[in-house]
């Protein structure tokens, strides 16, 4: 293999890393694969850089996550080495270290900055607690009761995992670093966005307030839509994606600690309940599902909601040996 060819090996793995960075596919293992493949040899960080740039202006990479072969030849993309590196006229001014010194160390450097630049956290709330987090890009998140998510962000791509709860994006867009939050079988990615994403047990929703969104699927990748304003998209488990009119004024109230129904059935308004709260709510009689229910409620007061309700229907409510409400009907 000549060493041109050898270089066209790295560029092309180099490609492939970028793809999956792309396109959200590195999880934990993956990024440790990176970062020992980056360590490894000086000419790897210097293929990752070159190959980003020629993406990052023509898309030279294609869908497979190979490196297009028209482009690289037309732009001569090769690493750099004794034989290729420009020659200059002039004489050194000063002591530099070998070569292949300096290229070690430029690239224990960059992966140095590399692990510097990337930050992880894991973010968990209490069932009443709705904090605000600015992260380092700049995107504000406002967290939801009884959410616990891990948040990833490094120099090529920011990562949400929502492992359960909800929460609000106010995202600082960057074209070449996307924004992606994984929930559930989907993927809900950035494009200028303010928008919300819940996952409760397997049902997972997306909603855009601001801006523009597509949806992916979480595994594949694959473009499922893409969000207008107002709109919003559900999924059971590995059920079908259904797109819907968002209700706004229901998004803000969550936000804001507040349970907001208009005309829901009872019977919706339980799972819903234990979903926000972790408050579990019983029907002792099944028929009292069809009770219509509307209004604002706290959802730290879940007694108070109970007692709003047996105010207007012919219901009454107790708290049981386990703590879960039991509504019956009013003799």
């Amino acid at each position: 293999m000549t060493p041109t060819d050898h270089d066209q090996v790295i560029l092309e793995k180099a490609a492939a890393w970028l793809r999956r960075i792309h396109a959200g596919q590195l999880e934990q293992d993956g990024q440790r694969d990176l970062s020992a493949w980056l360590a490894a040899d000086p000419r790897h960080v210097a293929a990752l850089d070159l190959v980003t740039r020629a993406w990052s202006v023509s898309g030279g990479i294609d869908e497979k996550g190979a490196l297009r072969p028209d482009l690289a030849r037309a732009r001569g993309l090769q690493l750099a080495n004794e034989r290729t590196r420009p020659h200059r006229s002039w004489r050194r001014v000063a002591w530099m270290p070998p070569a292949a010194g300096l290229a070690t160390a430029l690239a224990v450097a960059l992966v140095w900055l590399w692990n510097g630049a990337v930050s992880e956290a894991d973010y968990v709330t209490a069932a009443h607690d709705h904090p605000q987090v600015t992260l380092s890009d700049g995107t504000v998140m406002r967290l939801g009761g009884s959410t616990h998510l891990h948040v990833r962000i490094d120099p090529l791509g920011r990562r949400v995992d929502l492992i359960q709860g909800e929460a609000e994006f106010q995202v600082t867009h960057e074209s070449m670093r996307p924004f992606h939050v994984l929930a559930g079988a989907l993927e809900v990615r950035d494009l200028g966005t303010r928008f919300t994403v819940s996952s409760h047990g397997e049902q997972v929703r997306a909603v855009l307030l601001e801006g523009a969104a597509e949806i992916r699927d979480r595994d594949s990748g694959q473009v499922l839509l893409s969000l207008s304003p107002g709109q919003q998209v559900d999924q059971d488990g590995r059920g079908p994606v259904r797109l819907g009119k968002a209700n706004i004024a229901q998004v803000a109230a969550r936000q804001d600690g507040r349970m907001l129904f208009d005309d829901m059935p009872l019977a919706q308004v339980v799972p819903e309940v234990a979903a926000r709260t972790g408050i579990v709510l019983r029907l002792d009689d099944p028929t009292l599902g069809a009770i219509r229910v509307s209004g604002s409620y706290r959802a730290d007061d879940v007694a108070g909601f109970l007692a709003a309700l047996a105010r207007l229907h012919p219901i009454t409510w107790r708290q049981d040996a386990n703590g879960d409400y039991r509504i019956a009907r009013r003799r």
